[in-house]
């Protein structure tokens, strides 16, 4: 029985070990191959004038930087309170899901 324990460890690590090799050569492969398509991707863009992050951008020399954006103003800057939702568009709305409401074009064009 000694005999074919140890014949079965053996060859259990035998095949543990080149279970082990294949997965590992597969991901060697893979990572491989998404370095390269990278690099290819990476010289075509360079080739092309266009920044990595976005290909429709022109592509900036390194050191030049953008100004920071201005932030867009939103609010209501003349000071009238939100125009308040009444009673009628809260009940159809409750009841059929949908409901619209008529604006004042003066609250449009703020």
């Amino acid at each position: 029985m000694g005999f074919l324990d140890n014949l079965i460890i053996i060859l259990l690590l035998i095949a543990s070990f080149a279970a082990g090799m294949t997965i590992a050569n597969r991901y060697n492969r893979q990572s491989a191959r998404n370095i390269k398509d990278a690099l290819e991707r990476q010289y075509t863009r360079l080739r092309a004038g266009a920044d990595a992050d976005d290909p429709v951008k022109p592509y900036m020399p390194s050191g030049y930087e953008l100004a920071p954006l201005k932030p867009i103003p939103t609010g209501d800057y003349d000071g009238d309170p939100p125009p308040a939702i009444n009673t009628q568009f809260m009940d159809k709305l409750k009841q059929t899901g949908r409901a619209s409401i008529k604006f004042n074009k003066a609250d449009i064009a703020k």
